[in-house]
């Protein structure tokens, strides 16, 4: 579900991971809202790419360029311009076609300042991880992991010369992410025995 922790109170937990003074409004001229404001979107991008969190995932058709890059023509069948708002491109498959459980092959290139995806699907649409930038739209694994990331960005100016703090918050960010994804796999594996095996079913197996 989402959750309705604003702004502000992520900025004081990444102080409070931090160990410094926390802030009763973003509009503070101090220097712990100077770097939490100037970090806030990089942390927020890099924690979206850094797991495939699900309020953030999405499925989207691809625009296919008008003009395929003649330098690709040897590798390449289709050129596909960058998803809008996608930090990250996850799979790419064919529409309306059945997914394969591989991954097709694809690359990304700037072409002519435009960010490029080479494929050899037609019609190809992605599955993605999209930016979502309204905090209210979060859910509480990602508030605690932007936190986190958050405070890994400022505590380099903030600690000035604490190396050991900033490893510290790291270690704890990157606890963070395998905790998520311990969680994760143990949900789908719960998920996977719940559903009876087709064969079973087929043999009057199967007494749920």
């Amino acid at each position: 579900m989402p959750t309705t922790t604003g702004r502000l109170h992520i900025y004081n937990m990444a102080l409070g991971f931090i160990g410094t003074r926390i802030i009763a409004s973003p509009n503070e001229n101090t220097p712990e809202t100077i770097q939490c404001e100037l970090f806030w979107d990089n942390a927020r991008r890099a924690a979206l790419r850094d797991y495939p969190y699900p309020f953030a995932q999405t499925r989207v058709i691809l625009g296919q360029l008008a003009n395929f890059p003649e330098e690709y023509e040897n590798e390449w069948q289709y050129a596909y311009s960058w998803p809008n708002k996608a930090l990250k491109v996850h799979r790419i498959h064919s529409q309306g076609k059945e997914r394969r459980l591989h991954k097709e092959p694809y690359a990304v290139r700037v072409i002519d300042n435009i960010t490029t995806i080479l494929c050899n699907i037609e019609n190809a649409y992605a599955e993605i991880t999209q930016d979502i930038t309204e905090v209210s739209l979060w859910d509480d694994s990602f508030v605690s992991s932007m936190a986190r990331k958050l405070a890994c960005l400022i505590a380099v100016p903030l600690l000035k010369n604490n190396q050991a703090k900033v490893q510290e918050l790291e270690q704890l960010y990157a606890m963070q992410l395998q905790n998520i994804r311990s969680q994760s796999a143990s949900e789908e594996e719960e998920n996977q025995l719940e559903i009876p095996d087709t064969w079973v079913l087929a043999r009057g197996g199967w007494h749920g």
